[in-house]
C-alpha cells in the first residue's frame, strides 16, 4: 500500500518501489601490501595488489561525490531521507552547507559535482524534502545549481537513482549526462547534454537509450545509470534480471542502442568504473551472503525482495524474503571482465554496511559511507576515504 494515499500500487509504482529499495551497504579488510607499478601514474595502479589505506574523515554523512579537482566531497546527511547538501574539504575537514540558505527548499536526495564545479541535484519537487526513497521515486526531479550557490534551477525532468556524468565537458561547454526517468509505461534510460550560462540551465539533445516496460520481454529490467564507459560510447547501468533474480551491470551502446552485460556474478553487485576503465569499484553482498540461493537480490530489504518475487509470480514471496533479504554490502575492486576481485572492506558479516562508493578523478582514492543500521556492530560510521599506494 502507498503510505501517503492508501491506494494500492500499480505495476509502475511497484517497479519503482523495488528499484529504489536498495537496502545494503559496509570496514576493513586487511590491506594487501605490495608495490605499485614503477610509473606511479594512477592509470598504472594494480588495484588488486597496491597498498590500500582507509581514513574516516567525518562521523556522519552519506552519498559522497568528488569535486573535479579531488579536493572536496559533496554529500548528504543520509541515504534514506532527504537532507541539505554539504561539502567537506578533504585536507582541512572544513564543512560548508551548500543549500541551507534556501530555507524550506534546501533538501536534496543526491548531489553531484559537474566538470566545471557547478552542481547537478536530484530532489523532490521544489527541493521541499521527502523520504528520498521508494515513496519519492516517481516524483524526484533534476535541478542545476551554479558554483556560486545561487538558487537551483529546475531541468524539467523526472529522475530515479544514480546519474552518469561525463568526466569532461564537450567542446561547446555542455556536459553529457544519463539518467532514468519515469514514463507513462515504465522507466526510460535517457541521455542529454546539460548546458548553462552561469545563471540558468537546460537539457538539450535528449535521446532514449533503453526503455523498460513492465511485462514486456527485454534484455534487462529497470535501468539505473552509473557511468559513461568505452571512452564515452556506452552508458553502464545497474539492473535486476527478473528471469534469474540477479542484480547485474549492463551497458547500452549510445550509437546502436545495443544492450549487453558488462560482467556476471551470482551476487547482488553494483559497480562504478575507475578512470582508466580497467577496474571497477564494486559494492556487493558476497561476504554477507556467499552462497545463498537468492544472493542475486538479497541485498535489497525485505519489502524489496518480496516485491521482486511477487513480480515473478512466486507464491512464497513473503517467506523467502524474510530469510533472504537485508544482506549488507562490502566494497571490492574488480577487473571489468569479472574474473578477479579484491575486498577493500569486511564489515557486512557483522551487520554493518559499506556503500555509496565513488572513485576520485585521480583514480588513487575512493570515498564511501559506513552505516550501522541496528547500532550494534561497533563499527565507526560516517564518511571514509580510501587511498591506493604508499
Amino acid at each position: 500500500m502507498n503510505r501517503q494515499t492508501g491506494r494500492k500500487r500499480g505495476p509502475r509504482a511497484r517497479l519503482l518501489h523495488a528499484a529504489m529499495l536498495l537496502g545494503a551497504l559496509p570496514l576493513m579488510a586487511a590491506p594487501v601490501m605490495a608495490t605499485p607499478t614503477s610509473s606511479g601514474k594512477a592509470d598504472r595502479i594494480d588495484y588488486l595488489t597496491a597498498p590500500f589505506h582507509q581514513e574516516r574523515i567525518l562521523d556522519w554523512g552519506n552519498r559522497p561525490n568528488w569535486s573535479p579537482d579531488g579536493r572536496r566531497i559533496a554529500f548528504t546527511k543520509d541515504d534514506l531521507v532527504d537532507s541539505p547538501a554539504y561539502e567537506i574539504d578533504v585536507r582541512t575537514k572544513k564543512i560548508r552547507c551548500l543549500t541551507c540558505a534556501f530555507g524550506k527548499t534546501q533538501f536534496v536526495t543526491r548531489i553531484f559535482h559537474l566538470p566545471d564545479n557547478s552542481y547537478l541535484i536530484e530532489a523532490a519537487p521544489g527541493m521541499a524534502g521527502g523520504s528520498g526513497g521508494a515513496s519519492d521515486a516517481g516524483r524526484t526531479q533534476l535541478f542545476w545549481m551554479s558554483k556560486s550557490l545561487a538558487r537551483p534551477v529546475s531541468l524539467d525532468s523526472g529522475a530515479m537513482g544514480d546519474i552518469a556524468i561525463a568526466r569532461a565537458a564537450n567542446a561547446d561547454g555542455s556536459v553529457d549526462i544519463a539518467w532514468s526517468r519515469p514514463t507513462a509505461t515504465g522507466l526510460q534510460l535517457t541521455m542529454a547534454k546539460l548546458i548553462h550560462d552561469g545563471r540558468t540551465a537546460r537539457l538539450t539533445d535528449q535521446q532514449s537509450l533503453y526503455d523498460y516496460r513492465p511485462g514486456q520481454p527485454g534484455p534487462a529490467s529497470f535501468p539505473e545509470a552509473y557511468d559513461f564507459i568505452d571512452d564515452g560510447k556506452s552508458v553502464m547501468f545497474w539492473t535486476t534480471e527478473f528471469a534469474t533474480l540477479d542484480s547485474e551491470m549492463y551497458k547500452v551502446d549510445i550509437a546502436t542502442k545495443a544492450v549487453s552485460k558488462v560482467y556476471a556474478t551470482p551476487s547482488h553487485n553494483e559497480t562504478h568504473v575507475f578512470p582508466d576503465e580497467r577496474y571497477g569499484l564494486e559494492e556487493a553482498n558476497i561476504l554477507s551472503d556467499p552462497a545463498g540461493p537468492y544472493r542475486g537480490i538479497s541485498g535489497h530489504p525485505k519489502a524489496g525482495v518480496q516485491q521482486l518475487l511477487q513480480m515473478k509470480g512466486e507464491s512464497r514471496a513473503a517467506e523467502i524474503a524474510a530469510a533472504n533479504s537485508g544482506k549488507g554490502f562490502d566494497i571490492f575492486v574488480i577487473t571489468m571482465d569479472g574474473k578477479s576481485r579484491r575486498a577493500l572492506t569486511h564489515v557486512s558479516p557483522s551487520g554493518a554496511q559499506a556503500h555509496q562508493s565513488t572513485v576520485a578523478p585521480d583514480g588513487r582514492r575512493i570515498a564511501f559511507a559506513v552505516k550501522d543500521p541496528d547500532g550494534k556492530t561497533g563499527h565507526p560510521v560516517g564518511l571514509y576515504i580510501g587511498t591506493f599506494g604508499k
